[in-house]
Formats: structure tokens, sequence, C-alpha cells
């Protein structure tokens, strides 16, 4: 009796441990058969997300060590040597290993003889600090400006989209050699060239980046003067200035003068004939009436 019943409970423990085993594996079963299914239809989204977030987590360490600035510097500048002055500005950027970007100059007018450009060169950002004392030589700095933008996460956030889609690529290739239905390798081969056009739209982000990143931008307005602004004028140089302004009017006010007349002498010399003839047909009637009424 207690053999049969030992054997009966050995019976109810191995059917009980074959049963949890069973829910074991059924409760197992679809996990990995969800990891299965997220292999052979997962998204770009996906991929690009995760890839991201992993990158952006490393290379906010690495971002302390090397940021990406990108530096902007605005110079007025007042020059007495304006041809000196531009040439020295050629051959200041050329010496930094820069170029000029663009450049505009206006050769003054009627009413001025003074000239004025404007100049925007692109400079090595560890030249920067050479060129900007070379800028103010042969003329004085009357205005600066200079602004600084930390684009170190938009750098990092680039890179790890351009990894993101660059794995991406290998495995649709891998997938892409194991496709063995015509559809599947015609839905490959279009999310393979969705994944290169933007592999290198990102990579095209960058390099402008990298550019504006390695390369300062400065933009000059240059201004010829007769005499340039005093950082910290005297009373005796106000007084001097003022002089010398007003003498400078004076004789602006001549030469306006002096053109008005010689420019108007095609109208005046006419004119004054005209008067003149008007005078003297006028004092030819006077007199007549004169001797007239001396006879009357």
């Amino acid at each position: 009796m207690k053999k049969a019943l030992a054997l009966a409970l050995c019976i109810i423990f191995a059917l009980s441990f074959a049963s949890c085993a069973k829910s074991a594996n059924d409760a197992a079963a679809p996990e990995n058969g969800s990891v299965s299914q997220k292999y052979f239809s997962y998204t770009t989204d996906d991929i690009v997300t995760e890839s991201v977030a992993d990158s952006s987590a490393s290379g906010s360490k690495a971002s302390e060590l090397n940021e990406k600035i990108i530096k902007t510097v605005d110079l007025s500048v007042e020059t007495k040597e304006y041809d000196a002055y531009i040439a020295a500005l050629s051959a200041s950027v050329t010496a930094a290993g820069g170029y000029i970007e663009s450049s505009s100059a206006d050769f003054g007018n009627g009413y001025s003889s003074n000239r004025y450009a404007t100049y925007t060169v692109r400079i090595p950002a560890d030249k920067l600090g050479d060129f900007l004392v070379s800028a103010g030589k042969n003329g004085i700095i009357t205005n600066k400006t200079e602004e600084q933008q930390n684009v170190t996460l938009e750098y990092v956030d680039l890179e790890s989209r351009i990894e993101a889609y660059k794995t991406e690529k290998q495995t649709l290739t891998g997938l892409l050699e194991k496709a063995e239905s015509l559809d599947n390798v015609l839905a490959i081969q279009e999310r393979l060239s969705e994944v290169n056009y933007q592999i290198e739209s990102y990579t095209s982000q960058l390099k402008v980046l990298e550019n504006r990143v390695s390369y300062s931008t400065v933009t000059l307005r240059i201004c010829e003067v007769e005499r340039v602004t005093e950082a910290e004028p005297t009373v005796w140089s106000r007084i001097k200035n003022r002089f010398a302004d007003n003498l400078d009017d004076l004789v602006d006010w001549f030469k306006d003068a002096v053109v008005e007349i010689v420019g108007g002498l095609p109208v005046l010399v006419p004119l004054a004939a005209v008067i003149a003839a008007a005078i003297l047909i006028l004092r030819k009637i006077i007199k007549k009436r004169k001797a007239k009424k001396n006879i009357n």
C-alpha cells in the first residue's frame, strides 16, 4: 500500500514538472518570435532613433573635448589710405590661407569723393586672431561685433544619422543577397535608394557645417575718410576737427557754386543775351518818347 502511494505521488510530480516546463516554453515563444519578426520587418525610423540615441550618448562626452564653434565677426573700418588698405587686406587673407567670398565697392558720387567697400572673407578658425590684428593696420576699427554659435549637438546628430543609415544599408544589402522573390528584391532596392539619398543629404549638410566651423566669416565695411575717428578725442582735437569740418563745408559750398554756375552757362548765356536785348529795346523806346515830348 505504501509503495503504491509513493508511486502515485512520483507520477503526479513528474506530470506537474512537465506541465510547468511547457508553460514556460509557451511564454517565451512569443518573445522570440517578436524579435525575429522585428528583424525581418524593421523600420528605418526605429534603427535611426536607436542609433542616434546611442551615438548621442557617446558623442556628448566626445563633444566636451572638441566642441564645434561657428565664429562670425563684423568690422567697421575707417582709413585715409583706401588703396593701400584694400591691397593689404587681400594680402592678409591670402597669408592666412583664407579666401574672399564676396565684395562690393562704391567709388563716390557727385556730392562725395570718398570710397566705400564691403568685403566678406573666410578665414581659418585658428588664424582668426592674427587676421583681426592685421585688419587694424592702415586703418582704424570703429566698431567690432563678434558672435559664436555652438553647433556640437547638431554636428553629432548628423554624424549619428549617417552612421545609422550606413548600418541600415549593410543590413539591406545582406537581405538583398538572401531575397528569393522578385517583390522582396524590388522592395529592398527601393529602400536602398532612399537610404543612399539620406546618406548623401546628411553628408552634404555635415560638410557645410564643417566648412562653417573650420572657416570663420569676417565682414569688413571699409570707409575712406580724410580724418579717422579718434577713440578718446581731447578738447583740442575736437576743436581742430570742428574747424576742419567747417572749412571743408565752406570749400564744398564754393565748389558747388562753381559747378552750378559753370554747368548753367548753356542756359544763363542765352538768357543774359535776351535780357540785354530787352533792356536796349526798352531804352530806345523811352528815348523816342522823350524826344516826341520835347518837340511838342
